[in-house]
């Protein structure tokens, strides 16, 4: 009896071409927008079939998703041994001096209004992780006492994903290091910690 994990039915993934596509997907956001970015333009971007595309990503909102994802890597709640850095670690997901990577994320938050299927699926994968990273650190805290019991935690966790795509979506860019941790010392903070 064999284990079926051990031996993968069909073809194994082709991780370049994966990259390739992601790739060529990203700088098409760039430089034509999520209007322009079009399957077949993504595939002769990427020197490959519109079927390699489908194959991987079932709709153009599944793939550009995707391309924004992997434009950014993902964060797991952190436990640095203090609320602060807690705090600081999963908020710190919002910096970066990546220009590529703010300027894909624009072209996806300018189209999220108009495209219902879009906005759904961006919320889920971009939006939402970093935000129950942050829930999950100050709900973390809360149950050790240090946070108190009646703090509104979703909107204090949305406060730096609410800065942070709005920096984007008006310079295209992400907050830096040192507006972040103004947000967790000087907003979160005493949000959470207020006598």
């Amino acid at each position: 009896m064999s284990d079926a994990s051990a031996n993968p039915v069909g073809r194994p993934r082709d991780l370049e071409l994966e990259s390739r596509i992601l790739s060529a997907t990203q700088d098409l956001l760039i430089e034509i927008g999520y209007g322009g970015t079009t399957i077949a333009a993504v595939a002769e971007r990427a020197h490959c079939g519109k079927s390699a595309i489908y194959r991987r990503w079932e709709t153009k909102a599944d793939l550009i998703v995707a391309a924004v994802r992997a434009s950014r890597p993902r964060s797991a709640p952190p436990d640095t041994g203090s609320l602060r850095g807690d705090l600081l670690a999963a908020a710190l997901h919002f910096a970066g001096s990546d220009e590529r990577s703010g300027r894909v994320l624009a072209s996806l938050l300018s189209a999220i209004g108009g495209d219902p299927v879009l906005y759904e699926a961006a919320y889920r994968e971009v939006g939402q992780p970093p935000v129950l990273a942050l829930t999950a650190v100050i709900e973390r805290w809360m149950a050790e006492g240090t946070v108190q019991k009646d703090v509104p935690v979703g909107l204090i966790a949305g406060i730096v994903p609410t800065a942070a795509f709005g920096s984007v979506v008006l310079r295209k860019q992400y907050l830096d290091r040192e507006a972040v941790t103004e947000l967790v010392d000087h907003v979160l903070l005493p949000a959470l910690l207020r006598p």
